[in-house]
């Protein structure tokens, strides 16, 4: 399990930016690929509550969860009130720790 710090995140650049707007950030241990997380049905890791300029880097801060020393395996990136796909270039990933399987 790792405690997650923050996740970068860059826009890609072109007629679909649009797609990186408003998204949440999610954590859990639970594996997310099968079934489809339901929105809010993990922890808050935070969110980028605007919009994000075509080719623009964002970060999301796990402050809430890393200052209570959770620990978690998967990252979920959501939109809060919309089922669309997202278009993110590059997303990284900073934790502590390392995964114990």
């Amino acid at each position: 399990m790792l405690a997650f710090i923050r996740v970068i995140f860059t826009n890609a650049v072109g007629s679909l930016g649009y797609r990186s707007n408003n998204f949440i950030v999610g954590l859990t241990n639970t594996n997310p690929a099968n079934p489809a997380p339901d929105l809010w049905d993990y922890t808050l890791c935070g969110q980028y509550p605007g919009h994000v300029p075509d080719g623009a880097t964002v970060t999301v801060q796990c402050t809430n969860a890393y200052n209570r020393g959770l620990r978690f395996r998967y990252v979920i990136v959501q939109f809060p009130l919309i089922n669309d796909t997202m278009n993110f270039c590059e997303i990284e990933v900073f934790t502590v720790g390392r995964l114990l399987i």
